[in-house]
């Protein structure tokens, strides 16, 4: 078996488990934000149920972040009662983005986990089985209800060598959409295996499985390995971590070989995520807007290369840089490591840590400025 069937054996209600038939699946976890929450919550309470019957939920305010007047607070107020009533986590604004933070603090290598949020997958990067979904259907797994879908095909993706000097995890998913496309992957399952897979830490699989989003297909995951103990004695949960991995006989749908070694950094240009450059390719585009961060690359190693790269310089007059760190705890880290004050000296603007300008929440560029698509700019 592949991990993916393996984790959905686990989990398995009822169905035919082939693809085309149609599965119901036990679900562990859940997690909402705060731009599509409050109808789930509201979706919960009409159910009549007394409490929430996941393993674990949580509650994320990272989204509608704007205080202009009071519709916003009203339903963070909302979403934090409502998360004392039903026995959910609840994390407030600044606490960080809902990917970042679950990855740190709640997920685990082999749980399946719903949530109201396209990204969910980033979950994929320690070993679970995220899938984004409706607000309805997250409501419906927080009454203990499992979750309907169609049995999935998995494409595996054989990763060997390591990637060279200045190329990112960020290149291995956009070579991967330059491969499959944004098209045609409907009811796929992206499963990463082979040795490549021990050179990538934890934040750089939760950076390929996030943007798996873009591939439109149903989730990506990796192995839980090593490097995921790792991460999780890191986060003071080691005791969360499991070994998950397919057999050594598994069978896909499909193969892709992908030597890391062979890697090029790699840019998206508009209008989709699948339209693929080199650096070399776009080299002088004129940027008008930098924006390091979002739930794709706000990691601890990412803000520390970037600060690396621009230290002891200062931003262009024309160029606005915009730094978001993904959690609390990435904001902590770097504000002790010396990479904070760095951002603040070359004339960086340092954002809360939230889901910001990737859903389009302030600092628009201005007309006429470069631009990539959604997500994919923020690398």
């Amino acid at each position: 078996m592949n991990l993916v069937q393996k984790i959905m054996a686990k989990h398995l209600v009822s169905g035919t488990p082939a693809p085309g038939g149609v599965i119901d699946l036990r679900i562990d976890q859940t997690l909402t934000q705060d731009a599509t929450g409050t109808m789930a919550y509201l979706e919960l309470e009409a159910m009549g149920v007394d409490a929430v019957r996941t393993d674990l939920s949580v509650s994320y305010v990272d989204h509608n972040m704007a205080q202009q007047g009071p519709n916003n607070m009203n339903d963070h107020l909302y979403l934090q009662t409502v998360a004392a009533r039903y026995g959910v986590h609840f994390s407030r604004a600044g606490n960080g983005i809902c990917h970042q933070v679950h990855l740190e603090r709640f997920g685990a290598p082999g749980k399946t986990m719903l949530g109201s949020d396209s990204h969910t997958p980033t979950g994929g990067g320690i070993g679970m089985l995220a899938i984004g979904a409706g607000g309805l259907n997250v409501a419906l797994a927080m009454a203990g209800q499992p979750f309907t879908m169609q049995y999935p095909k998995v494409i595996g993706v054989r990763l060997t060598g390591a990637l060279p000097p200045w190329v990112a995890a960020k290149d291995v998913i956009l070579k991967l959409l330059a491969v499959l496309s944004t098209k045609g992957n409907v009811n796929c399952i992206i499963e990463y295996f082979g040795e490549g897979v021990a050179s990538l830490s934890v934040p750089q699989r939760a950076t390929i499985t996030n943007m798996g989003a873009e591939l439109g297909v149903t989730t990506s995951v990796f192995p839980s390995d090593e490097r995921t103990r790792e991460y999780l004695r890191a986060q003071q949960r080691e005791a969360a971590w499991q070994p998950w991995a397919a057999d050594a006989d598994a069978t896909y749908e499909r193969v892709i070989e992908l030597d890391l070694a062979t890697l090029e950094p790699l840019c998206a240009q508009s209008p989709a995520p699948d339209n693929i450059k080199t650096v070399r390719e776009v080299a002088g585009t004129r940027v008008q807007q930098v924006c390091i961060g979002s739930c794709t690359n706000s990691s601890v190693r990412d803000l520390t290369l970037a600060a690396a790269v621009l230290k002891g310089r200062t931003i262009h007059p024309s160029v606005s840089l915009l730094v978001t760190p993904g959690s609390r705890q990435v904001l902590q880290m770097i504000a002790q490591n010396g990479v904070l004050a760095t951002f603040i000296s070359v004339g960086a603007r340092i954002l809360e840590a939230a889901c910001g300008p990737c859903i389009g929440m302030g600092q628009a560029p201005p007309t006429g400025a470069a631009r990539a698509p959604r997500t994919t700019m923020l690398s």
